[in-house]
């Protein structure tokens, strides 16, 4: 039988790493990231910063691996409205762990770098990431929405 905590305690064992990571988070120079997705929202790029460092931030050095983690930070910022209700410790917590989560399914033998990738149309490249960044939304997000308030951040 599957533990049912094992989901809340992975979040546990993140939320440490994270806070160990934090002050490199907030120390980011965040001027090149901003020419880069042409946006001046702090939070947003905060965030994005936060995707990298989850995502282990040497992968994120790869153009292709940049743009889409970029591309799916900037996507999940916009749906959600930009997370008005999480505080901006809470929301870079957040985008860590979705960074943990996805930036891994970028080197996948299918994913980003593949040649049946690359083959694809840029908008059918748009939805094979979509379809990878809703299953996260739908099996991660919505949990470790529901757990922030207990992790204390």
């Amino acid at each position: 039988m599957k533990n049912p905590f094992s989901e809340l305690n992975r979040y546990v064992s993140w939320k440490e790493r994270f806070l160990g990571d934090y002050p490199k988070i907030l120390d980011h120079d965040l001027q090149d990231l901003k020419e880069e997705t042409n946006t001046d929202d702090p939070r947003l790029l905060r965030a994005l910063v936060s995707m990298y460092i989850g995502g282990m931030e040497h992968r994120v050095k790869d153009d292709e691996i940049r743009y889409w983690t970029n591309w799916a930070g900037i996507k999940t910022y916009k749906t959600f409205n930009g997370f008005p209700n999480l505080s901006d410790k809470q929301l870079n917590f957040l985008f860590y762990a979705i960074g943990k989560l996805f930036v891994p399914l970028l080197f996948h033998e299918r994913g980003v770098k593949s040649e049946s990738f690359k083959s694809l149309s840029p908008e059918d490249q748009e939805k094979a990431v979509t379809d990878e960044l809703e299953v996260i939304w739908e099996n991660h997000l919505i949990r470790i929405l529901q757990v922030l308030d207990y992790l204390g951040l």
